[in-house]
């Protein structure tokens, strides 16, 4: 019965979707002309504004509306989906602050620091020229067994062109429990990312997934602009675990928002999209390391950029889903009736009734039910712990690359950019991969990849100039890390 519908529509010109929902594309007086032959009691009326108007009230799902929205895109719409993804461009640079702001000193440049004090004179002076000037770094034991710098902070001072936490809060010493204080303003950023997926998975199905990257915004702007001001190391810890929540509450809820406006056939697409926009960041991140030489003003700058790239979380829309998943059935038209005029399709609810809302009326959306959930469906609990022990190794194995470029390449500069290269390449090679192998074999295949790369970087080989093996098989295996990681996101 579809199909012969479906061929009596064509003839009159009227444009028919998957679901059903036609327009009109041809003059009036070509369509008089078309529906003389069509049988009288299934005819679809399209009205002078291109709408099409069911005979009878008809049931669709919201998928099935979207799907066909989406049917015909135009620069509007994909222009808006671009504009919403663009937030993602900035979330490397305040991932990465703390490798461009915390850049050690190069103590081993004599020019780099100099004596203010009489006994740090003597003690230079009492020093082999070779490690002279390695003595900010150098550290030495106590009789009580407390480890304790061979010179007081205050006893020299820097000559460097650029700022650094490292040297304001000392440290960059290679040894002791300075290193660990270090490494723990990247980390701590990680945990305030936990908090924030754990209460998002309340908040986004609550408040909707605009309004929780909205929150996300009102903290993250705020708290990076403090770091501006920072001139204390636990300041600066509490401002790394803020931004990590504040960032996680902003670019997850926005993913969520645009595949949800996005038919199932374009998620691949959206996806790589998300992921190139994020490699992107790195060359922003790493320019803002380079020509901001004063740490703060990184912060700053942050700021700065955050406020231009966060404007579409305040002016986008909220999905049709959310507002069906709250019964609110109006806004969810209104939402959908935004994206329709996005593409030029108008569509006439006042008969169209939207197969969701009945689901939705009979299904308990709260916290605890979902967590049920898991307990009453064996296969939702299975996957749902595969895919926690997938991103546990693939987020250790992806930021372990990306935290790690200063030490991978001299130059710490053309690390992170070569890096997010290598991120570019493999989110477009990820795309073809999944619409041949399908998700599954493409994770695989990515994460069998990932292991060889990193097996092929242990051994200590010079090749030519800064080129290590360990560094073009890291270059290699960071195509394959990043296409696992996205790949698991997307099957998540």
């Amino acid at each position: 019965i579809f199909n012969s519908l479906q061929s009596q529509l064509l003839a009159c010109d009227c444009r028919l979707s998957e679901i059903g929902i036609y327009n009109a594309h041809q003059s009036s007086h070509s369509l008089e002309k078309e529906t003389d032959n069509m049988v009288p009691d299934t005819t679809p009326k399209c009205d002078e504004n291109e709408s099409f108007i069911p005979s009878d009230n008809v049931v669709y799902s919201s998928d099935d509306i979207i799907e066909t929205i989406c049917r015909k895109r135009t620069w509007k719409f994909n222009a808006f989906i671009i504009w919403c993804i663009l937030i993602w461009i900035r979330s490397p640079t305040i991932l990465y602050l703390t490798s461009f702001a915390g850049i050690d000193p190069d103590t081993s440049d004599p020019n780099s620091w100099r004596c203010v004090t009489e006994t740090c004179k003597r003690l230079v002076n009492s020093t082999p020229p070779d490690d002279r000037y390695t003595l900010p770094c150098a550290t030495r034991g106590t009789p009580d067994g407390r480890v304790e710098y061979v010179l007081r902070p205050s006893e020299y001072e820097w000559n460097i062109t650029r700022t650094s936490f490292s040297v304001d809060f000392h440290l960059f010493s290679c040894e002791g429990s300075e290193n660990g204080a270090k490494t723990l303003l990247s980390s701590i950023y990680f945990v305030g990312a936990l908090v924030a997926l754990l209460v998002g998975t309340f908040i986004y199905d609550n408040i909707g997934r605009k309004r929780s990257a909205m929150i996300g915004c009102m903290i993250e702007l705020p708290i990076t602009l403090c770091g501006m001001f920072c001139h204390d190391y636990y300041f600066l810890l509490a401002i790394r675990f803020i931004q990590g929540f504040g960032e996680f509450m902003v670019s997850t809820p926005m993913f969520i928002l645009v595949q949800e406006i996005l038919p199932a056939k374009l998620r691949n697409y959206s996806n790589s999209l998300f992921m190139i926009f994020w490699a992107l960041g790195y060359a922003v991140a790493t320019a803002v390391g380079y020509f901001v030489h004063d740490w703060n003003y990184m912060f700053l700058t942050a700021t700065c950029i955050m406020v231009v790239l966060d404007l579409p979380v305040f002016f986008c829309k909220e999905t049709p889903r959310f507002y069906l998943m709250m019964n609110k059935v109006e806004d969810a038209k209104d939402s959908l009736k935004f994206l329709a005029s996005l593409n030029n399709v108008t569509l006439d609810f006042d008969k169209i009734t939207i197969a969701d809302i009945e689901k939705t009326k009979e299904r308990n959306q709260s916290f605890l039910k979902q967590i049920e959930d898991l307990c009453t469906y064996p296969m939702l609990f299975g996957e749902t712990i595969l895919l926690m022990f997938l991103w546990f190794v693939v987020a250790m194995s992806y930021y372990g690359f990306n935290f790690g470029w200063g030490s991978i390449f001299p130059d710490l500069y053309i690390g992170y950019l070569m890096g997010g290269l290598g991120e570019i390449i493999a989110y477009h090679f990820l795309t073809p991969l999944i619409a041949k192998l399908g998700r599954r074999r493409s994770i695989m295949l990515m994460f069998l990849g990932a292991a060889v790369s990193y097996l092929a970087a242990i051994p200590d080989v010079k090749l030519h100039g800064m080129w290590t093996l360990e560094s073009i098989a890291c270059l290699i295996g960071v195509i394959f890390v990043s296409s696992a990681f996205s790949g698991v996101y997307l099957w998540s």
